[in-house]
């Protein structure tokens, strides 16, 4: 019953939000578990009684045919994309390969000083005493900035391949049916989303723990308590990244939470106005700082800045979302 839901759902996602369409939706959910009921009752397994409803009911052409409707590709044509269910799956491939790499890249560069560390640190054993410590320091750096390249070729290579797809402040659309399957998809993933977010969580609460307890038990004369805490907060920090690219994904295929019609246009218009009005701010913050000397109070115009442009976004984007009803 719940796929049911959510496929009607997931049809009239892109139609107006009009009193109208909302009883449509409400008749054409009972029509369909009415169906299924029906089917039920007379022996059918769920599965075919399903897919029986859908494929009688489950027609979005119909509907916008019926009633002269403009679907949201129409309505924000210069903001949208649509995709096709081949489209969509190539995208989620491409986004795990992404979300891995540059959960990977951050963690290397949070690592990179760790390693060097345990580089200085194993050279101090395996060396005499004879050898000069400055030597084994200009050594270390290697792995250090070894480290960093690696990362950095990740961010640029998995950056490019992230721009190929151009969908950065674009609202996507997509059928009903792989919307469905997406929305499926994403309840399944949120327990293994949570589990991972509250994994990442606890591992930068124990990051200082393990730095305390090998000082305790190592002594305080050595680099392995940093090299353990830098340990636990890179894994965490990988945690967070690669499930969090995950989870965006969803939510911009589904178009939930920034990445809404409303939000996807409105950016376009808030970010040219942050790109003039921030700079201006820190440059009347100098301006009376240099003049008038007044650092000390000067700075009052960072919050005042950031508490009006909110309250500009958030009544830009209820602008928007009033006139996509209308």
């Amino acid at each position: 019953m719940d796929t049911i839901k959510n496929y009607v759902e997931s049809v009239f996602v892109n139609l107006p939000r009009t009193s109208e369409m909302q009883q449509l939706k409400e008749d054409m959910l009972t029509n369909m578990e009415d169906k299924y009921l029906q089917l039920k009752a007379d022996g059918i397994s769920e599965n075919e009684a399903i897919g029986t409803v859908l494929s009688e009911f489950g027609n979005i052409d119909e509907i916008i045919e019926e009633y002269n409707l403009e679907s949201d590709a129409e309505q924000v044509d210069n903001y949208s994309v649509q995709l096709s269910e081949t489209q969509v799956e190539d995208f989620m491939q491409h986004r795990t390969k992404f979300g891995i790499a540059i959960a990977m890249g951050v963690s290397l560069c949070i690592l990179s000083p760790a390693m060097m560390l345990t580089f200085r640190e194993i050279a101090s054993l395996v060396t005499d005493s004879s050898s000069p410590m400055d030597r084994i320091d200009l050594l270390s750096v290697i792995p250090l900035f070894l480290f960093i390249a690696i990362a950095v070729g990740i961010f640029i290579v998995f950056g490019l391949k992230e721009e190929q797809y151009n969908l950065d402040k674009k609202v996507v659309l997509i059928d009903s049916a792989t919307r469905a399957h997406l929305d499926r998809e994403m309840k399944e993933f949120k327990p293994g989303f949570a589990k991972a977010i509250a994994s990442g969580v606890i591992l930068c609460i124990l990051a200082p723990i393990s730095l305390l307890l090998a000082i305790v038990l190592l002594g305080d004369d050595n680099a392995w308590s940093v090299i353990f805490l830098l340990g636990f907060i890179a894994v965490g920090v990988f945690l967070f990244v690669f499930y969090g690219i995950l989870y965006s994904t969803y939510e911009k295929l589904l178009s939930l939470g920034d990445y809404t019609p409303e939000k996807v246009i409105a950016s376009k218009l808030i970010d040219t106005i942050a790109g003039v009005v921030f700079p201006l701010a820190t440059a009347i913050y100098l301006i009376a700082g240099f003049v008038y000397d007044a650092w000390g109070t000067a700075w009052i115009i960072f919050p005042i800045t950031g508490i009006l442009f909110a309250a500009f976004s958030s009544l830009y984007q209820s602008i928007i979302k009033t006139k996509r009803k209308n």
